[in-house]
């Protein structure tokens, strides 16, 4: 980015990147309210979060990620939110002061489950490390047995 493509006299942050996060923050509280009064779509279940929004450059388009619980209504409630779209986009509009509002595209994110599934098998692994260690301990008392 260039110097020159932002001004630097008030000291506040690059209009850009601090108009995107506002943008940003603004639309994942709006969209998950919204979310939360119940979207009318037979295809939404489980329990929808919203867990960021990603702008683009020019914030034409937002990328809003959504994890659901349970996984196996993820795809479902993607389908429903990516239909509802276009009022989702309108409720952003209304509810807050924005002349524009960027176009929605919601999409699955399956960090939090990553992150469960990486905890789950660092747990497993850390009981099969507690087993081995009994049986170090067993083979330690053996040895000791035998030099005796």
């Amino acid at each position: 980015m260039n110097r020159d493509e932002h001004s630097h006299h008030s000291g506040a942050p690059r209009a850009p990147g601090h108009k995107g996060a506002q943008m940003a923050s603004l639309i994942q509280r709006i969209v998950q309210m919204e979310i939360l009064r119940g979207i009318a779509d037979p295809r939404m279940r489980g329990l929808v979060t919203v867990l960021g929004v990603d702008m683009a450059a020019d914030l034409e388009e937002a990328s809003v990620r959504v994890s659901v619980l349970p996984a196996e209504f993820g795809s479902l409630n993607i389908q429903a939110l990516n239909h509802a779209a276009s009022h989702l986009r309108r409720t952003v509009l209304k509810e807050s002061r924005i002349r524009h509002a960027p176009k929605l595209r919601f999409v699955l994110d399956e960090s939090l489950k990553r992150a469960a599934e990486v905890e789950a098998a660092m747990r497993a692994a850390g009981g099969e490390h507690d087993g081995d260690h009994d049986g170090d301990q067993g083979q330690q008392e053996l040895s000791e047995k035998m030099d005796n």
